[in-house]
């Protein structure tokens, strides 16, 4: 089994590199790495380290979460969920997040665990996550 843990912070260039692979290169020429890191660097975050490499995090600005994973990483960090989740309720609970309506593996997984959708766009899903509906679904998939 891989060793899992969560870092005090994320590398928020490797999450701005993870996630700017899916945005074109107009949009990504605005929101530079530059910009970016500055304007999370203040928030709070957690990273994500698998087998001693760092593989992602989650960042919370104060109204939404915002988390990327590499793609050789997408669907072993999921351990990492309940320890995400802890530190994010500890943040702010309820909280907001926007999933891309393209992000079909990610949907599914928030549908099905039961997590409230509030809207709907052409761009995104935005689901409401609490500490209520989180112990609703571990306790619906069996984990402890």
């Amino acid at each position: 089994m891989a060793d899992l843990r969560l870092t005090p912070s994320a590398d928020l260039g490797l999450m701005y590199d993870i996630e700017q692979q899916r945005y074109p290169s107009a949009l990504t020429a605005l929101a530079t790495r530059e910009r970016a890191i500055a304007h999370y660097s203040g928030c709070p975050s957690v990273g994500y380290e698998i087998d001693g490499v760092a593989a992602g995090g989650a960042v919370f600005d104060g109204h939404e979460l915002h988390l990327a994973v590499l793609p050789q990483f997408h669907g072993r960090w999921a351990w990492l969920l309940k320890p995400t989740l802890d530190w994010l309720f500890a943040q702010c609970d309820p909280v907001r997040v926007r999933i891309e309506q393209d992000n079909a593996r990610c949907i599914r997984f928030m549908d099905s665990g039961g997590w409230q959708r509030l809207a709907e766009d052409p761009h995104y899903i935005t689901y409401l996550l609490s500490s209520t509906s989180a112990h609703v679904f571990r306790r619906r998939r069996g984990a402890r």
